[in-house]
């Protein structure tokens, strides 16, 4: 009975652990001038920061106890009460400060920014930004696109409390060419690391950084064979709350001819993510309605949000609320299910990207004009009219209500169903510079071209290191039967021994 009851024991210690890493998500920083806090620590409440030096939030989190903690615009990072954090200037400034000072301090872009748990009660802040000599071909209406993913790290046990950037402008990638900003990121299938997921749409690949206490691994590229006409101006990439599909809307598609091409903008890709390799699988792509006529500007598509249960896809556009259902494979299967929530269309700001809130709630944000009042989704995990659209569901007096924060499920548990490998990804480098390792299957011996000089790790099928070496021949005879791992210059391949 012993083991049995320690086993019960460590169960309920993770469950209590998991419950805890959800309360990260507790609060959001919403609003214009001032911001404000939605509070999902019951009883629901929204309130005032009690300083505003910056009215817009695009990422946020609290503590393990659901106490607010800090939050990011996008370039600098403010405390709990709305005041500049110690050195939390200039963040995702790491070649200028352009762009920066241009908007004063905030991002317009949607999901610049992502905070995730570091160690202890320190956070890594991630940042997709513009060099200088970019943000001028931007203001100068020669191009659009972001060259640099950078993260500072924030220290909440610092400064009386109040925290610290003691980190600042880590560059993590250069010489981009993003086409957008979006950042998204799940839990590593232990629940314990994180992949950070970014869209490289110009190459048609996504990148991927597995995120650890003390170190960041990557960039890995995943190539995507199925993909859309031409990237989009705006999109969005969000995950599942189980982790297991990722929703991209970085493509549009061309329809008409060669000589009258229209651009057709509202697609949404879904894809399959295997949160121990972190590998990236096309699915499914779905088409939502693109209404050109009816309103003052195009119905182009903004954000879009998985139901709780993740069978469901809601897609926001400028005007109208739509529902994919994701176990129909018939790519125009979205549901209408509200146009704009007043009749007074003269001063309707247009809909902003979606977030699933604590209390089970998908909100839908606002962009592009000022309101005092946010409409929700109250039951979306329900298929048609039934999810219920509630419009003004969340309405006070102070301030304009913006878009839900950029968060990730932090309370996301470990699969436990699955086996992890060390790193399932194979690299998608220059493949001239890429190693290669031979014959596999192998009996005896395999050999490592490509990698000369070049520590070599091999490991067992759970992950255990079973030795290291530099040289470019590995002998494998007295290795049990089965799958193995190989690690070299951050690439790991499999290798059968027979």
């Amino acid at each position: 009975m012993k083991p049995i009851f320690l086993s019960g024991i460590a169960f309920l210690i993770n469950i209590t652990c998991f419950a805890q890493e959800m309360k990260r998500g507790n609060n959001w920083i919403i609003g214009l001038d001032p911001s404000i806090i939605f509070d999902f620590n019951s009883p629901f409440s929204v309130d005032t920061l009690l300083q505003s030096n910056f009215t817009i939030c695009n990422s946020c989190i609290s503590d393990k106890n659901g106490i607010f903690q800090f939050f990011s615009t996008g370039h600098y990072i403010l405390s709990h009460d709305g005041t500049y954090m110690l050195n939390g200037d200039h963040v995702n400034d790491p070649y200028g400060t352009v762009l920066d000072n241009y908007y004063g301090g905030v991002s317009l872009f949607d999901q610049t920014s992502i905070i995730l748990p570091k160690k202890g009660n320190t956070y890594y802040v991630f940042s997709t930004g513009m060099s200088d000599s970019v943000a001028n071909n931007y203001l100068n209406h020669i191009l659009t696109e972001f060259d640099v993913l950078n993260y500072s790290v924030v220290d909440m046990d610092s400064n009386g409390g109040w925290g610290k950037v003691v980190k600042k402008n880590v560059v993590l990638s250069d010489h981009q060419h993003y086409y957008y900003t979006p950042l998204t990121a799940v839990k590593h299938s232990n629940s314990k690391d994180w992949w950070l997921v970014k869209a490289d749409c110009n190459n048609n690949r996504y990148q991927e950084f597995l995120v650890k206490e003390d170190t960041i691994m990557g960039p890995y590229y995943q190539n995507i064979t199925t993909f859309g006409d031409f990237c989009t101006g705006s999109s969005q990439m969000y995950f599942s709350e189980d982790g297991t599909k990722l929703a991209s809307t970085i493509y549009g598609n061309i329809n008409g001819t060669s000589s009258n091409p229209f651009y057709y903008y509202n697609r949404v890709e879904l894809y399959d993510f295997d949160r121990c390799s972190g590998e990236i699988t096309y699915k499914q792509h779905y088409i939502v309605p693109y209404d050109t006529s009816t309103y003052v500007n195009r119905d182009f598509k903004k954000g879009i949000c998985f139901s709780p249960d993740g069978k469901l896809l809601y897609m926001s556009t400028n005007y109208s609320i739509f529902q994919i259902d994701l176990e129909d494979t018939n790519t125009n299967n979205a549901l209408y299910i509200h146009g704009p929530d007043t009749s007074d269309l003269a001063h309707f700001p247009l809909y902003g990207t979606m977030g699933i809130a604590p209390n089970g709630k998908i909100y839908v944000g606002n962009y592009n004009g000022t309101r005092k009042y946010m409409s929700y989704l109250d039951s979306p995990n329900v298929k048609g009219l039934g999810c219920s659209f509630v419009p003004h569901g969340v309405w006070q007096s102070y301030t304009n209500l913006m878009s839900p924060p950029n968060m990730p499920n932090y309370g996301l548990a470990a699969d436990t169903s699955v086996i992890c490998w060390p790193l399932l990804i194979e690299n998608e480098k220059e493949k001239e510079n890429e190693w290669v390792v031979y014959p596999n299957p192998a009996r005896n011996k395999v050999i490592i071209k490509n990698a000369y000089g070049k520590e070599k790790v091999l490991c067992n099928a759970l992950g255990q290191i079973l030795y290291t070496t530099k040289k470019d021949e590995i002998d494998v005879s007295g290795l049990a039967k089965g799958l193995h791992f190989i690690r070299c210059d951050n690439i790991t391949k499999r290798i059968l021994v027979e």
